[in-house]
This record gives C-alpha cells, structure tokens and sequence, in this order.
C-alpha cells in the first residue's frame, strides 16, 4: 500500500475515496491535544489521564463500535 493512501485512512476511506468528516475532526482534536501535551513542560499526571483518556479512549470506543457493528452485520446475514 502506498504511503498516500495510508495517509489518506487517517481523513477518509482509501477503498472508496470519500472524505470522513467525523475522521478529519477526530483527527485535528487528537492533534491540538497531543501538541498542547508535548509543549507542557512538565504535565502533571492528571494531565497524563485527561490526555489518555481523551484521546486513547476514543480510539477504543471506535474499535469497539466498529466491532458491534461488523457483529451485528453478521447475524443480520445469518439465515
């Protein structure tokens, strides 16, 4: 796979070539938080929370939705 359409899954989908909006702004808020995390001199460890939290919790949660989804995809299918 090439790099573009690589960088490309970060705003949209590569199979189909269509802009996410939900992935463009997902990704410039995950973007602002880790700059504003990598400038702080010294973040305190609930800062080290709200950071992980934030954007590694979202990460989760859209596997996890992908996931529910493709589970309930198949037992739609299922005779």
């Amino acid at each position: 796979m090439m790099l573009t359409q690589r960088l490309f899954g970060l705003i949209g989908n590569p199979a189909t070539g269509a802009v996410s909006h939900t992935k463009v702004w997902a990704n410039i808020a995950a973007a602002c938080l880790t700059y504003k995390f990598a400038v702080l001199a010294n973040p305190s460890v609930d800062l080290w929370l709200a950071y992980g939290s934030m954007v590694g919790g979202y990460a989760l949660l859209k596997r996890g939705i992908a996931a529910a989804q493709a589970v309930g995809e198949s037992k739609h299918d299922e005779p």
